[in-house]
């Protein structure tokens, strides 16, 4: 047990975070957690004037040095360059966060292999390229965690989001096995499932169908990015250093069957 206070266990000074999709909605707002506890951070998107932008804000906002680095996720040789570019310009990389996702809402018999690849290729290969390319300096030094994500649609709850949840899924089953693989080199694997959260991407569909969404939370509200943000910063924590191969579902208590 550690004698540090709680607070000093969530503090990140000293420390690099690298959030992938970090440009917008939950990545930005995972970045602005990370960065208020003093992370230094890189902005990893493929959107590179929007990850600039955002890197900027963190900088002036928060007083921590943030670098945007544009990145297909979808793509191993992106994913390697990303990590030696944070490593390079930043030092190191403690906290790798595979927020990035892509998922369009429509029936399985509708879709076609070009839907499947790319919404696998950055959902789940996303998640593979990148902790792979990261985890050699995590090992190396010994320590490291990683954050996953999944969506509370790999329970198979979403009709129309046959491929995206199977994606989820499948980033449930790896951090699994990957936290057992290397927990003894001192790397931290766990995933954060969200709930409906309100960001740019889902604002629309959200205004339309809100009264109807509601009835499926306990907590009668939609998820803020901040939300999804604290259970993220709290698994890279020293706070959580006997958190490993979990699955946090943040959803507002998800009632429906």
């Amino acid at each position: 047990m550690s004698d540090a206070s709680t607070a000093a266990r969530m503090d990140f000074t000293g420390r690099v975070a690298a959030v992938t999709g970090g440009a917008s909605g939950i990545g930005k707002g995972v970045c602005e957690a990370f960065a208020a506890l003093g992370a230094d951070m890189a902005v990893v998107d493929v959107a590179a004037d929007a990850a600039e932008s955002v890197a900027t804000d963190l900088e002036s906002d928060f007083g921590v040095d943030a670098v945007a680095v544009e990145t297909d996720v979808s793509e191993y040789e992106d994913a390697a360059a990303m990590v030696e570019t944070v490593v390079d310009e930043l030092g190191r990389l403690d906290c790798l966060v595979n927020n990035a996702g892509i998922g369009e809402s429509k029936p399985f018999a509708e879709t076609d292999p070009d839907d499947w690849d790319r919404t696998i290729g950055v959902c789940h290969y996303g998640t593979l390229n990148c902790s792979h390319a990261a985890l050699d300096h995590m090992t190396g030094r010994g320590s490291g965690v990683i954050v996953n994500f999944a969506s509370d649609s790999f329970k198979g709850n979403d009709p129309g989001l046959a491929v995206y949840g199977a994606a989820k899924a499948a980033n449930v089953s790896f951090t699994k096995t990957l936290s057992n693989e290397v927990g003894d080199d001192g790397v931290r694997v766990n995933c954060v499932s969200p709930g409906t959260t309100r960001t740019p991407a889902t604002e629309d569909w959200i205004d339309e169908h809100e009264e109807g969404i509601l009835r499926s939370y306990a907590l009668s509200r939609i998820g803020d990015p901040s939300d999804i943000a604290d259970a993220v910063v709290f698994l890279c924590s020293d706070a959580a250093d006997w958190v490993t191969g979990q699955v946090l579902s943040v959803n507002g208590g998800y009632i429906r069957g």
